[in-house]
């Protein structure tokens, strides 16, 4: 790492640091509350929300330029909450706190646990996307949670520090040496939480608000090898920093069927569930992802003018 960059990922870590400490200093709810009037105050008028926009008229075409506006207002809102909020995630982690997540259809989480077979739990970008490890680790579903590398270095290791203290699940870094730490859990029967809504360039194409996007493939190729479901999670931001916490029954996969068109099939469904999902609360997804091409986006203008 060249001196320059040192010293910008310095500072970057030293404003991160400000920030917690800035909004640990309020109760949680407080700063939930204040993160989000940042967000929806500042977030809309960065450069970056123009990706947002596109991505919306992208993916919802018959949206209104004000019904756009709205989704991309309730996005930087809900990030501003999530950033406010990771001052105070370990509060989501203590028992007496729990009345935050509202979990539904937790019996079926409790029969994972007993099974001992393990699991692959997938989510997207939702509401505040980091509790879905707390809720594995209040129903003692222990294993791993798989992360993508921050570009700073010092704000990675914080926010592995961070997610370990408060869910002690193991982190599992994207690429090879997360693969081999994947194996080893599926064949230990762990569970291993991962959010599947960016675009993987290494993975394979599939369907997403009917464009075509490149899509992970690792959570149907572990359903084919080890024989573990896939269990669809849905995280909503109901009101401050309260949460629901919805499981939907599990993926299973074929084992008569061929491989590669299991693979294809299942990569399907995760997509398909996670697009009902922000359909259903568009607002709380973010939608700043680079998810699809700018080639989509011309094909897309060319048939509504024909249309």
């Amino acid at each position: 790492m060249s001196l320059k960059n040192k010293v910008k990922h310095l500072a970057e870590y030293a404003g991160l640091r400000l920030a917690i400490c800035f909004f640990g200093a309020m109760s949680v709810d407080r700063a939930s509350a204040f993160g989000g009037w940042i967000g929806r105050t500042i977030g809309p008028k960065v450069g970056i929300s123009k990706r947002a926009r596109h991505n919306i008229s992208l993916a919802l075409p018959d949206l209104n330029p004000r019904d756009v506006e709205r989704i991309v207002i309730g996005m930087w809102d809900n990030l501003g909450r999530t950033i406010g909020e990771y001052a105070h995630l370990p509060v989501f982690a203590r028992p007496e706190e729990r009345h935050r997540l509202e979990v539904v259809h937790a019996g079926l989480l409790r029969a994972l646990a007993a099974s001992n077979n393990g699991a692959v739990f997938i989510s997207g970008h939702f509401a505040n996307w980091e509790l879905l490890p707390v809720v594995m680790h209040f129903e003692h579903l222990s294993g791993g949670e798989v992360y993508r590398h921050a570009n700073n270095p010092y704000v990675n290791d914080w926010l592995i520090r961070l997610r370990q203290t408060v869910t002690h699940a193991e982190q599992i870094p994207k690429g090879p040496l997360g693969a081999r730490t994947i194996i080893r859990l599926m064949k230990e029967n762990k569970f291993i939480a991962m959010l599947t809504d960016q675009k993987m360039n290494d993975g394979v194409e599939a369907r997403f608000f009917g464009l075509r996007a490149m899509s992970p493939s690792a959570p149907a190729g572990l359903a084919i090898r080890y024989n573990t479901p896939i269990v669809p999670a849905f995280i909503e931001r109901l009101e401050g920093a309260h949460f629901r916490v919805t499981v939907y029954d599990p993926i299973v996969a074929r084992q008569d069927a061929d491989p590669g068109a299991e693979l294809l099939r299942i990569t399907q469904e995760i997509n398909d569930f996670l697009e009902a999902r922000i359909r259903e609360r568009p607002e709380q997804w973010l939608w700043l992802h680079d998810r699809w091409s700018d080639k989509q986006w011309t094909q897309r203008k060319k048939l509504a003018q024909r249309g």
